[in-house]
């Protein structure tokens, strides 16, 4: 090989050793980025930014084989693990509003949108169930105060729950929820509407929320939303022994219906108000909403159809309507004095005194349901709670005497109670006028 050959082929080499380092220095950033863009979910491997199952199992693998085997294996530490399987590996559900919403496995911190649905995740979670909610809205304490006090008395630490707002009062604050940062936020469908921007900004912000519903259609989404919530908290056999329970309670009703001769049943005109403003001013009524769906149901005939549905109705036209049965729906409004008071934390004597009061109002003494005696008063947190066949069966009662004769729709809520949450039941939900 002449000299010139020689350092020809020294250059060569060179040459391809510099392409060589280049595709390995290459290949090194490539597996630098993959392994930071990863890192920000431990145990991303093929960095979709989601964990799969069979990632979560190999994560488990290998700290299994470092922890017991000793291998010389790269594993997640124990902290990064957990945070892994609890956080960053999720199921897909189907809310109430027929949305995927892509939620944690194993939720550990909860914000409650609508806080007035303490008793659904009561229920649910059991009697720790203050562990997991790390923030809610204010509706509890303003539109539900017996209930938050009853609460109160044996979770006082319901007390330093940071709030969030309310939904239907504009200061529902998403910058708070974000910095709390829930695995979840669970809304009802009746205020979600309003809501869409807000839904927006916190699923933004990575944060998903769950729309569920037992206050618009409560017929037909109560057992959906349960079982949904149940599903989303892992907590499914709890939900279904209470979907199950609330099924029971409904097919007492629909039972009874069905087999009802309906040729010699005459259906009933019935009106229902919402009590909080007392007899001196009539308080908004519900067409398609609430009490409205039960009404309908249960065949009969309420004066407020195509009335727009949680406004107050007209008095000259509840006169001409002459209702056969009046229904006043009630909860603890401390702010006025003759409300129609009803819940944990009055008594009998008092919401009766109370009941007897709209009886009194102008042309009242002329309507037919106040002539015999057939009016009532019901908890109106029945018709928005996972309770709400206590609703039904009263209604029922009310409009067919002798056909539900044998049913006790109260009877039935303490059960619920007993069985489901970590209060005890107590006071005034259900009220006929002629009791003493």
């Amino acid at each position: 090989m002449t000299e010139k050959e020689t350092i020809v082929g020294v250059l060569m080499d060179i040459r391809l050793k510099e392409k060589i380092h280049v595709v390995i220095l290459s290949c090194l950033l490539m597996v630098l980025s993959i392994s930071t863009a990863s890192a920000a979910i431990p145990g991303d491997l093929n960095n979709d930014h989601s964990i799969s199952r069979e990632e979560l199992s190999d994560a488990i693998i290998f700290y299994m084989k470092s922890v017991y085997v000793g291998e010389d294996v790269e594993c997640l530490e124990k902290d990064k693990l957990r945070e892994t399987a609890r956080k960053h590996f999720t199921i897909t559900v189907t809310d109430i509003s027929d949305r995927e919403v892509t939620v944690p496995t194993r939720i550990e911190k909860v914000v409650l949108g609508h806080a007035l649905y303490i008793q659904e995740f009561a229920a649910l979670e059991g009697e720790n169930f203050t562990d997991k909610i790390v923030g809610w809205g204010t509706e509890l304490e303003v539109n539900d105060i017996d209930t938050y006090e009853e609460y109160l008395k044996k979770y006082p630490e319901i007390e330093e729950i940071p709030k969030i707002g309310c939904l239907y009062k504009n200061t529902f604050d998403t910058e708070a929820i974000v910095a709390l940062e829930p695995d979840v936020v669970i809304m009802p469908l009746m205020l979600s509407m309003m809501a869409q921007e807000d839904i927006e900004r916190l699923e933004n912000a990575g944060i998903p929320v769950l729309i569920v519903d037992f206050w618009k259609n409560p017929l037909e989404n109560t057992q959906e939303s349960i079982l949904l919530m149940g599903q989303v908290l892992d907590r499914e056999q709890r939900a279904e022994s209470i979907s199950d329970f609330y099924g029971e309670q409904m097919d007492h009703v629909y039972s009874v219906l069905n087999n009802m001769d309906t040729e010699n049943v005459t259906s009933k005109k019935v009106y229902v108000e919402f009590g909080s403003y007392g007899p001196s001013q009539y308080g908004m009524t519900f067409d398609n909403s609430n009490w409205g769906p039960m009404i309908t149901t249960l065949e009969g005939t309420n004066v407020a159809e195509g009335v727009e549905t949680m406004t107050p109705i007209d008095p000259e036209y509840l006169l001409a309507e002459n209702p056969d049965l009046i229904v006043i729906a009630g909860q603890y409004w401390p702010e006025s004095e003759d409300s129609m008071v009803l819940g944990y934390s009055t008594n009998q004597e008092n919401s009766l005194a109370l009941l007897q009061g709209f009886c009194t109002r102008p042309g009242w003494d002329t309507l037919t349901a106040v002539e015999n005696n057939d009016v009532h008063a019901i908890h109106h947190g029945i018709s928005y709670h996972i309770y709400n066949y206590v609703g039904m069966q009263a209604f029922a009662k009310w409009m067919y005497p002798e056909e539900f004769a044998d049913m006790n729709p109260e009877a039935n809520l303490i059960e619920f109670h007993d069985r489901f949450l970590p209060i005890d039941y107590n006071g005034v939900w259900i009220l006929d006028v002629v009791e003493a």
